[in-house]
Order: C-alpha cells, then sequence, then structure tokens
C-alpha cells in the first residue's frame, strides 16, 4: 500500500516542551493566547492558564491533529487519552480495539474523520504518537545511536538524583562515543536528507553544529533528569519508555485543568496561514497578551525576518509578551519597541527538557 495520508503529519508528538510556556503564562497573568498551533501538544496545555488560544498553522493537516486533540480532551478521561495515544503506562499493551472504539466514538468534522480513519487504517489502528516525519526521524537516528553507544546507553535513564546523573555523565559516560555521535548526526547534511530536503535553517550563531548540539545536550543532561525528558527518550528509545518522559499534555494535572476549561467555555480558535499576516491584519490589532512563535522565525529570511516584530507588535496589548524559540538562528529583526526580559526568566529555561532552543522574551513597550 502507498502510504499517502499519514505523511501529510509533520508533528504528532512534538518537538517543544510547553511547561516552559504554560509556567510563563502563568507568571504573567496572560490570558489572550496566540500560538503556533504544532500538532496541539504545544497550544493546548496553554489553558492551564489562559482563557482563550489562537491557533495558527500553514498546514490543514495539523490543524485537523488540533480539532482531533480538542475532541479527545471533550470526551475522554485522562486514562482514555494516554491510552489513545500509547502513552505510558499504555505503551506496552495492544490499544487498537479501545483506540478505534474511542475514534469512532468522537464528534469531528467529516473532512477530519476521513482523513484519520485513512491514517488508522494505514497503520493498523496504531497510535499516531510517533508518526509524524519529526517523529519518524529521530526514531531513525535512535537506531544510530543505540548502535553506536553500546549497551550503555539505558544507563542515564535510571538515575532519580540529579547529582549522580551529573557523575555519570561527566565521569563514566562514554564521552568519545558520544561527541562522534554528535558530529555524525549534528549537522545540516544529515537533517537536510532526513526532514528538511533543502529548507534547513541557515544558521548564524557562533558555534559550529557539532558545538551547538553538544552545548546543547549538555545543558539537558546537567540540569534535568534524563528520565523526565520526552526528547531524551525519543532520541535514546524512539519512543517514551515510562510515564517519567511524558510531556505536559500527558501530565494529569493539566490534562484536567485543560478539560475543565475548555468544558467551561474557553475559546479555541483556529486559523491556516501565515502567521506574521495574519498578526499584522486591522483584525487582529490589540488582541493579545502573549505570542507563542515557536522556532518558525528562525527560518525567516530577507526582509521578512527583518520586519516580522515590526509587523506583528500592532497584535499585542501593552505589555504583551512575545516568546521566541531560536533555533541555531537569532533573526535579525528590528526590535524597537519591545523590551528584552529574556533575563528575568533565565531559571526557567535552564530546566526546559528539549535543550536545543535559545529562549528570547520581549515585551512591548
Amino acid at each position: 500500500m502507498v502510504q499517502k495520508y499519514f505523511n501529510q503529519l509533520n508533528y504528532t508528538l512534538g518537538n517543544e516542551d510547553t511547561s516552559v510556556d504554560v509556567e510563563l503564562i502563568k507568571r504573567l497573568g496572560s490570558q489572550r493566547v496566540f500560538s503556533v498551533a504544532g500538532c496541539g501538544s504545544r497550544s493546548f496545555p496553554l489553558l492551564e492558564s489562559a482563557s482563550s488560544v489562537d491557533l495558527v498553522d500553514v498546514s490543514q493537516y495539523q490543524l485537523s491533529l488540533c480539532r482531533l486533540r480538542e475532541a479527545l480532551y471533550s470526551n475522554l478521561t485522562f486514562n482514555e487519552f494516554l491510552l489513545f495515544f500509547d502513552y505510558p503506562p499504555y505503551h506496552g499493551q495492544n490499544n487498537t480495539f479501545e483506540r478505534k472504539r474511542i475514534f469512532r466514538s468522537l464528534e469531528l468534522e467529516s473532512s477530519d474523520r476521513d482523513f484519520f480513519r485513512n491514517i488508522f487504517e494505514e497503520i493498523s489502528w496504531e497510535s499516531l504518537l510517533y508518526q509524524g516525519k519529526w517523529e519518524r526521524t529521530f526514531q531513525k537516528m535512535s537506531y544510530v545511536l543505540r548502535g553506536l553507544l553500546g549497551k550503555n546507553y539505558k544507563k542515564i535513564f535510571e538515575f532519580h538524583d540529579l547529582d549522580e546523573q551529573i557523575y555519570f555523565f561527566e565521569n563514566e559516560f562514554s564521552k568519545l562515543k558520544w561527541n562522534s555521535l554528535l558530529f555524525l548526526l549534528g549537522n545540516k547534511s544529515v537533517f537536510n536528507a532526513l526532514l528538511y530536503k533543502g529548507d534547513f535553517i541557515e544558521k548564524n550563531v557562533e558555534e559550529n553544529h557539532f558545538e551547538y548540539y553538544q552545548t546543547s545536550f549538555n545543558q539537558l543532561f546537567l540540569n534535568n533528569l534524563a528520565r523526565s525528558s520526552f526528547f531524551a527518550h525519543l532520541c535514546f528509545f524512539g519512543k517514551i519508555t515510562h510515564s517519567d518522559g511524558n510531556p505536559i499534555e500527558a501530565i494529569e494535572s493539566n490534562f484536567l485543568a485543560v478539560k475543565d476549561k475548555l468544558e467551561s467555555g474557553a475559546k479555541i480558535t483556529y486559523h491556516q496561514g501565515d502567521l506574521v499576516g495574519l498578526l499584522g491584519s486591522k483584525e487582529f490589532e490589540n488582541k493579545y497578551d502573549f505570542l507563542g512563535l515557536s522556532d518558525v522565525p528562525s527560518y525567516f529570511k530577507g526582509d521578512l525576518e527583518k520586519t516580522f516584530l515590526q509587523t506583528i507588535r500592532s497584535s499585542l496589548q501593552e505589555g504583551g509578551i512575545i516568546c521566541l524559540r531560536n533555533y541555531l538562528r537569532i533573526p535579525n529583526s528590528n526590535n524597537s519597541g519591545f523590551e528584552d526580559i529574556t533575563h528575568q526568566f533565565q531559571s526557567l529555561f535552564l530546566n526546559e527538557k528539549v535543550g536545543v532552543y535559545r529562549f528570547q522574551i520581549l515585551k512591548k513597550i
């Protein structure tokens, strides 16, 4: 069978630790939030603290996946949600029968229902969680990682004490093999071949690719337990292997808070298109107090890179916040009319569980 449906999805688990954004919104008291949609795992958890979230994506299929997630929040218990996605502790069993039953019970737009029914039939009703192009890329990389590191690769996930993990990482972890792996996999040509198809970010940070990823993983393993990072699980195992690694959407307190907000009438609004064009339009003037732009601006070039902050500034209320995740590239943009307050949240960013992003928090003045 030609697998043509699930190949439309770029992200299904997601590539960001959204607990950072949830905490930012909580500390700032933000209520009206605009967020890059992704697959929904980076955006729905924001409702724990916000009163409304507007989602944007250029892909209709990613928005379809967000609408599916919204239906799951509205109709499932927490444990049913975990089971549907094969999140631990439901990852080691056959959940296909229950997944099919749950899916058939959901109220979905007909186009979304047809799209996901075709996907599920292609993958024999297995979970969607690792079916995105990004997730499948890291599953491939995990095979290489395990082959190069040998049997020792699992040990870093056994620690419950950070000091013990740091000692192991600095003194017993095979640095020669690890650095060879980062050099082999952490470069532009590999990512272009596996994922970006020639559209990989044009790096402008001072470090070379190897140094960048070495710094990123050092930050991850010296500030967080590896077992608590879904990204580390994906890199090493190709999947999340136990509940300690579940992302925030699979944490009960967040799930129940989001579910309660949706049941109480909190609004999710979907927009397909270019986020800069949308936010720069008259319709969105003074509408938001928090913009979560993911790492999208790291891909901007030319005039768009230089002007996007000024274009979207009108959509923010006075004192509103922009959260950028810069990846390999710091956008060279005109940031007049903004105050950089990144330093106020450095301790929060150190505990972020992906590690490859350089955060920038801008406040409208």
